[in-house]
């Protein structure tokens, strides 16, 4: 890396319990020497109360708990160029002001999405192998347990809804493999699809098909309650749907009703809508869910890799080198 003649002013906002995870003592050092951080901020915290110190700040770099830049903020922030985040989806902290004072934005979704891409297909492979089908079982039955119908990574058949940046990432996982790789997505064309190396199909036909069904798509208005009743009763025995997306993709009493129906079938969730599912949710209580806390993306020791991927990003913008990852209005209303 070239030297950096000035550091430029910064603003550094996180999550309280993250800062040990993002500020280890290499990208504390790293940060340091690359802006004056003149301010940190935790999530929760007023900014207010910071203002006078924030005329001359040109750089944000924060990761979860970014405040809203409300033209309140905006107007306190005169000289900001750009914003590093060390996360993923900005929908929480970007507006049309944000976006009309063509400030830089740049993002560790691609870092986050390889975290996210890497659970899932963990998920994916233990759901071929019928792991939470046995697990659910009485331990002492295990020797007499009868073929499922539908375990095994070879050959078998996996249905990814959505080629987002981490569905692209868990093909590419997944093609370590021998398998049939089925995608819905309809902004892809089959040439697309031939060079990624899947093949398209309609959502009854990949759930029909597919041994498992892994949902990656952002939660947008075209994909909410995407994934219906009819289209889980369509699955075949003792086969697995898989959500690391966004719980309002799937019509949760519908997909209840299914479970109920079908003991066989297998729903691990990391997703649910709202989130964390209450605790009267019968997701809880059905013996064939699997839930996890919303933990398939970057956590605890990936967040360093989140704050290193924000930190290569300053870099090139201190040098004057186009960003890797900067993110425009459009692309930014795609994100999950």
């Amino acid at each position: 890396m070239s030297a950096v003649l000035r550091r430029p002013r910064a603003l550094l906002t996180f999550r309280p319990e993250t800062e040990p995870w993002l500020l280890t003592p290499g990208t504390r050092a790293r940060l340091e020497s690359l802006v004056e951080v003149v301010v940190t901020l935790r999530e929760g915290e007023d900014w207010r109360p910071h203002a006078t110190r924030l005329g001359d700040v040109e750089v944000v770099i924060g990761n979860w708990g970014v405040p809203r830049f409300t033209p309140e903020l905006l107007a306190t922030m005169p000289a900001l160029r750009i914003v590093c985040y060390a996360a993923g989806s900005v929908r929480g902290f970007v507006t049309p002001e944000f976006w009309q004072r063509g400030i830089q934005l740049t993002t560790a979704v691609a870092a986050n999405a390889r975290a996210t891409a890497t659970c899932a297909e963990a998920m994916i492979i233990l759901s071929l192998k019928q792991v939470w089908f046995h697990l659910r079982e009485p331990r002492a039955e295990w020797a007499q347990l009868g073929d499922t119908a539908s375990s095994g990574v070879h050959r078998a058949t996996v249905g990814i809804i959505g080629l987002s940046r981490v569905g692209r990432e868990v093909v590419r996982g997944l093609q370590r493999h021998e398998l049939r790789l089925l995608v819905y997505d309809p902004t892809i064309d089959a040439a697309e699809a031939c060079r990624v190396g899947v093949e398209l199909a309609a959502l009854p036909e990949l759930f029909a098909a597919s041994h498992v069904v892994s949902v990656h798509a952002p939660q947008l208005p075209a994909t909410t309650g995407l994934v219906t009743g009819e289209l889980l009763r369509r699955m075949g025995p003792h086969t697995t749907f898989v959500n690391t997306a966004r719980g309002a993709i799937v019509r949760e009493a519908e997909l209840v009703a299914v479970l109920r129906a079908r003991p066989d079938l297998t729903a691990v969730l990391d997703v649910t809508e709202p989130e964390p599912a209450p605790a009267d949710s019968p997701l809880r209580a059905l013996p064939n869910v699997v839930l996890t806390p919303h933990l398939a993306g970057a956590r605890h020791r990936d967040l360093e890799l989140l704050m290193r991927s924000a930190l290569d990003e300053l870099e090139r913008h201190l040098r004057g080198e186009p960003l890797q990852f900067a993110l425009t209005e459009a692309a930014a209303a795609l994100q999950a």
